[in-house]
């Protein structure tokens, strides 16, 4: 009896570590897979990432392309310069209500911080001689210079011609196109002989 135990046990033994042996393989076989998959994974997700990147930057300039193409980003800067520096006594004040459509409340507020002065009792003119825009776009905004040349008269005398240089920015709020931000980078005026 003895001897059958011993076989008995033997050959459960031998099983045993047979299973055992077959299943450290298939158990190393399947951490192998994972690690595989997971690099697999690793990499796709990167790819993923990288072409996420880059879709964003096409969007990016495909947007910013169509911004410079746009009439309206322009119009709304002409028409802008046109209600706020072509004005004489009888529309002075009322530029200030008509530009409210142009800009955001932030340019809104620095044009009318010291508040809207009353009129002279003379008679005097702004009149626009040249507008020149050079727009680029940049980040979904349209951004660059609006060269501006304007002959100021006061009765009837009239100044020399000043050209003023202006660093504009649109883009889109409340879903229309406004300009988000007005500098004055110089104003100059030609200089007479005496």
């Amino acid at each position: 009896m003895n001897t059958k135990i011993t076989v008995a046990v033997s050959v459960a033994l031998i099983i045993s570590i047979f299973a055992n042996i077959a299943l450290g393989f298939n158990v190393s076989s399947t951490s192998k897979e994972n690690r595989e998959k997971s690099a697999i994974n690793k990499e796709l997700k990167e790819q993923i990432k990288s072409l996420k990147t880059e879709l964003d930057q096409a969007e990016s300039v495909i947007t910013d392309e169509q911004l410079v193409s746009n009439e309206d980003s322009k119009k709304v800067i002409e028409d802008f310069f046109r209600t706020q520096y072509e004005y004489n006594t009888d529309t002075y004040k009322d530029r200030f209500e008509k530009i409210k459509s142009f800009v955001n409340d932030e340019v809104y507020g620095q044009l009318t911080s010291a508040g809207v002065p009353d009129i002279p009792n003379v008679k005097f003119e702004n009149r626009i001689k040249d507008l020149k825009m050079y727009l680029t776009a940049k980040n979904k905004e349209l951004t660059g210079l609006v060269l501006l040349d304007t002959v100021y008269q006061v009765d009837d005398v009239a100044s020399p011609e000043t050209t003023q240089i202006f660093e504009v920015t649109v883009a889109e709020e409340d879903g229309q196109q406004q300009i988000v931000s007005l500098d004055v980078l110089g104003t100059f005026a030609s200089m007479s002989e005496s």
